[in-house]
């Protein structure tokens, strides 16, 4: 793999000198594009998150999706519940459930009933993973809210409140999701790269290199979280060590890609 990688590495190298270019020919006003001309998925992310009621975020793990999807509506001052779906998952789960209370039993809402009764955000990690019973619950919460309207176990009925909106994450292709609930998302933004703000907080040897193997198919991809975990090691334990415990057989590569970006 030395070679091509090391090629790659210099390709993304290039790229990125091609972006900042990009970056400063661009007037005050303009909107940020990528090296290719079109508008990069964290720009239409930021562009459309504020106005989206329902929202997919699709593409490689570890890329920031959920971490985006969360610290966004944060900076923006929203209150958010965030759920993973595991196939074991039930409707229960989800919605709430009776709960022994002293002498009694009282209602207790779930994470996604708080988010539709506060009108709050919701983001959904992992939707693809919903068995039969999640999906059903989820179908129902993603209804549109001009018709949206779920009975609970307890006799109540309620409708989502104003604000109540969605972003679900998945690692795959959402054409893989069931018809119905793909279209319960009529925004989907593929995420193909990693947000520049993570990038960013990596030291700067290590920012080409992880741009360029992130963004790699299947087994050769490197995650982001790598990379910060080997950038934490390195201070301990040094170079070489933090390399084999972070990247195994492919530490030697690595660490080659590193000394020649670094110009050794």
């Amino acid at each position: 793999m030395g070679d091509g990688f090391l090629r790659r590495l210099e390709r993304f190298r290039a790229e990125a000198a091609a972006r900042l270019r990009v970056r400063r020919a661009r007037g005050p006003g303009d909107t940020p594009m990528a090296s290719n001309g079109k508008i990069s998925c964290w720009d239409l992310f930021t562009s459309v998150f504020p106005h989206s009621t329902r929202m997919l975020l699709h593409g490689p793990p570890g890329t920031g999706k959920t971490y985006q999807a969360i610290w966004t509506a944060h900076a923006e001052g929203e209150r958010v519940y965030s759920v993973t779906v595991t196939p074991e998952m039930s409707a229960a789960e989800l919605r709430g459930h009776w709960v022994p209370f002293e002498s009694r039993w009282v209602w207790n809402d779930g994470p996604s009933m708080c988010a539709y009764r506060g009108g709050v955000r919701l983001v959904i990690n992992e939707i693809d993973k919903a068995g039969d019973d999640a999906l059903s619950f989820l179908l129902a919460i993603l209804d549109d809210p001009e018709v949206a309207l779920l009975s609970l176990p307890s006799g109540e009925t309620v409708r989502p409140a104003s604000g109540f909106r969605v972003v679900a994450t998945l690692n795959g292709d959402p054409e893989s999701l069931p018809p119905a609930l793909r279209d319960r998302f009529p925004v989907a933004i593929q995420i193909d790269s990693v947000h520049p703000a993570a990038l960013g907080a990596l030291p700067k040897d290590l920012q080409v290199a992880a741009r360029a193997t992130v963004a790699l198919p299947g087994e050769r991809r490197i995650s982001i979280r790598a990379w910060k975990e080997f950038a934490r090691l390195r201070e301990a334990i040094g170079e070489e060590q933090a390399a084999r415990a972070v990247f195994g057989g492919r530490a030697g590569d690595v660490l080659d890609a590193l000394r020649l970006h670094r110009g050794k």
